[in-house]
């Protein structure tokens, strides 16, 4: 049995790697490509959101595949898919898997947890793409020391959403980023509208062989996690005014809601607030990230509306 390339996508909540996995998922048909979607929140979003694309997702959920307390799971999860998947009533060995690792990870133990769990023997890890928004990429550097495990990584850096930003800003940020890895090749682009050869290219990954690093801790001091289960509907409206005050500290929202008007998916980053309607979900929850060193006036005002 030849060896599954693994393509790894990383970068910060709202940075994008949803809409490359979708592309990816167009570009892959047919090649009996699995998606393995690693949610730090114990409820799974970005899997729906694959599979409505058309592609096969499994979903890990409950913190960063990096760290002791989802490892087993994950290599569990890789362990099966290494031994085929079900194409018309037949096993096929996958044409690659891509993982979407969670928005906290630090992939630098990657190398790591592929040699002493044995799964080495089955993958390789052809890639690893970092996806960064220009904007808020700095301030992030200096709070959230896995960033820059996120940006060391990479062989494939590609800047999201550069049309938001001045070409001075984006230049400013880039030059921060080849500071710390001048290895990766670094590709400037919108909605992350690339060729999907770059990211499922052949080959190894240069940059995971260059580092070594600890597991993640499974209580990362830098973020607090919280599902918000709302127990009635509540008014569109109401959700979205909550947004338009203070937020500092708030990292990530994001889920499926009953509102009045019907079900929504809503999500935040520092890119703002968006909501599209949605078919009714099994529950209606909102997944909320935020820095716990920060009294985060809205996270207060989410519970309160879901009570």
């Amino acid at each position: 049995m030849s060896s599954i390339p693994i393509y790894l996508i990383v970068g910060f909540l709202g940075s994008g790697k949803t809409t490359l996995l979708k592309r990816l998922v167009n570009a892959t048909e047919g090649l009996h490509y699995l998606y393995v979607i690693n949610e730090f929140s114990a409820v799974d979003v970005d899997a729906g959101q694959i599979e409505k694309e058309g592609g096969v997702a499994i979903a890990v959920a409950g913190g960063s595949i990096f760290c002791r307390c989802l490892i087993s799971e994950f290599v569990s999860v890789m362990k099966k898919i290494s031994a085929g998947v079900n194409v018309g009533g037949e096993m096929v060995q996958p044409g690659g898997v891509v993982i979407e690792a969670s928005g906290m990870a630090d992939p630098r133990s990657m190398s790591k947890l592929l040699a002493e769990s044995r799964l080495d023997q089955s993958y390789h890890v052809a890639g690893v793409t970092a996806i960064v928004d220009p904007g808020v990429l700095v301030k992030l550097l200096l709070v959230l020391p896995n960033i820059k495990g996120q940006i060391q990584s990479a062989d494939l850096i590609l800047f999201n959403k550069i049309d938001l930003h001045s070409p001075e800003m984006v230049d400013s940020v880039t030059d921060r980023v080849r500071s710390i890895n001048n290895n990766a090749r670094v590709m400037h682009c919108t909605h992350c509208d690339v060729d999907p050869d770059l990211i499922l290219k052949g080959g190894g990954s240069e940059s995971l062989n260059l580092l070594d690093a600890d597991y993640n801790k499974c209580k990362d001091p830098h973020y607090e996690r919280e599902a918000l289960a709302f127990k009635g509907k509540v008014a569109l409206s109401d959700l979205v005014a909550l947004f338009n005050g203070p937020l500092d500290g708030l990292y990530r929202v994001k889920g499926y809601v009953e509102c009045n008007e019907g079900w929504y998916f809503v999500e935040w980053s520092e890119g703002g607030l968006s909501h599209q309607a949605a078919l009714p979900q099994p529950t209606s929850t909102l997944t909320v990230i935020w820095n716990p060193a920060i009294d985060s006036l809205v996270v207060g005002q989410l519970r309160y509306l879901a009570f």
